[in-house]
């Protein structure tokens, strides 16, 4: 895959430079890129908070998704939020303020949001990944279970029921589906219990502006499925 060839070149590059960096599954230029099982992530106490967990994987290093990254991206919004929008990987900007959708993506998601009639700080904002992957390359699917982990255990401290997954990789993950992004929207899945919904990355968006009339359509129909007043 083109994508990997250019992570195996990064790696060269990197291995000259780090020296350790075949340590970790995403990077290894000598293939397949894979990742290992999943470390056991505990669950959260009921004592603990939202953002002593954030604070907890902050450092984070179960992969090479770390390498390069100047801040582990966790999430924005109130625990109370009953509907969360979830991207895939955070942003350069994301990753230098360690908040995500930090950039004019997430300055459109807030037009999305108040389209929806909703205050952008009454949502949920996170990404399925929690690091900037090196060379901004999209990190392959096998990797999501490590960081599923840390995504269920958010999840734990969230009111959310309702889950919009943004972009190809946070629908094919949350979706638990390899079908493309166009045939998933339009359809509702479940994940950990919660309603979820598909859509185009506000990023996406961006390069390509006649992507919004479809956009739009599926959060109407996210509006429907919750009972929103159109």
């Amino acid at each position: 895959m083109p994508w990997q060839e250019n992570a195996r070149d990064l790696a060269q590059t990197l291995e000259a430079l780090y020296g350790d960096i075949l340590d970790y599954p995403l990077l290894d230029p000598n293939g397949p890129l894979s990742a290992p099982a999943p470390n056991a992530i505990p669950a959260l106490s009921p004592s603990e908070s939202l953002s002593t967990y954030a604070e907890k994987i902050r450092y984070c290093q179960d992969c090479g998704l770390h390498i390069g990254r100047q801040n582990l991206v966790f999430g924005r919004g109130e625990s109370s939020a009953t509907i969360a929008f979830v991207g895939d990987v955070p942003s350069l900007e994301d990753d230098r303020h360690g908040l995500p959708f930090s950039d004019a993506a997430g300055a459109l998601l807030d037009k999305m949001v108040i389209a929806m009639k909703l205050k952008p700080e009454s949502v949920y904002l996170t990404n399925i990944f929690k690091c900037r992957p090196p060379g901004n390359q999209k990190p392959d699917q096998d990797l999501f279970r490590l960081c599923e982990s840390h995504l269920k255990a958010q999840f734990q401290h969230l009111q959310a029921t309702t889950i919009v997954a943004m972009g190809d990789a946070a629908a094919k993950a949350l979706a638990n589906s390899e079908s493309p992004l166009k045939t998933l929207r339009g359809q509702e899945f479940s994940w950990e219990g919660r309603r979820v919904f598909v859509t185009h990355h506000p990023r996406d968006l961006l390069t390509s502006p006649a992507m919004k009339k479809e956009a739009w359509s599926d959060l109407q129909g996210v509006m429907r499925a919750l009972g929103m007043r159109l």
